[in-house]
């Protein structure tokens, strides 16, 4: 069978709820380096993090239920500031300024441009990096 790298986690727990939801859903899918993460994470920026490998024709189908549900959670979270239920993920790009940093980013992390994920309120405006 075809797999495809649908996404890579740092965390196996959240690896772990998000394999369990698309198999309720009868997505034919499987963490990749599971196991050998588990047992040495300090080899996560080597191998890449655990990798959610999904059968290639449910692909857009499981991409799809992911979205879904990240933004169900999203709308469930009232923000601190104005306590308004939208929120919105923002992703941050920063590239390095030489290419030493972009080099040492790529042996520590694994890539050379650094991606950040910030909450932002739709109404307020707020940024927060960790959900309340």
């Amino acid at each position: 069978m075809d797999y495809v790298e649908l996404r890579s986690f740092d965390n196996y727990m959240e690896a772990r709820i998000v394999l369990n939801m698309l198999q309720h859903r009868d997505i034919n899918c499987h963490l990749k380096d599971e196991h050998i993460l588990t047992v040495d994470p300090l080899l996560t920026p080597a191998l890449g993090g655990i990798k959610l490998m999904v059968y290639h024709s449910q692909a857009e189908r499981a991409w799809d239920m992911m979205e879904q549900a990240e933004l169900d959670y999203l709308k469930s979270i009232p923000c601190p500031v104005c306590k308004a239920h939208k929120l919105k993920v923002v992703s941050i790009t920063r590239q390095h300024k030489c290419r030493l940093s972009a080099i040492i980013s790529m042996i520590l992390n694994g890539h050379s441009m650094e991606v950040k994920k910030v909450y932002q309120c739709e109404d307020c405006g707020y940024d927060f990096k960790e959900l309340p």
